[in-house]
């Protein structure tokens, strides 16, 4: 990465720390209304989960290209 790059995705930082909020908080919504005995806990834990192995797997389609 060259520090150009570097200085730019530091500008975003917020930007994204925000976003990926919003989704945490959107799949936090759908949790609470598909689940009536929802476990804020145990579901915001499978959330990160997934987000994490989502993330992993685009990373890997993109080095894969």
């Amino acid at each position: 990465m060259s520090k150009m790059q570097e200085i730019e995705i530091e500008r975003y930082h917020d930007r994204i720390k925000k976003d990926v909020h919003h989704l945490i908080e959107r799949y936090r919504e759908i949790m609470a209304w598909d689940i009536p005995e929802n476990d804020p806990v145990e579901a915001d834990r499978l959330i990160f989960s997934a987000v994490h192995a989502a993330l992993n797997e685009i990373e890997q389609e993109n080095q894969e290209n």
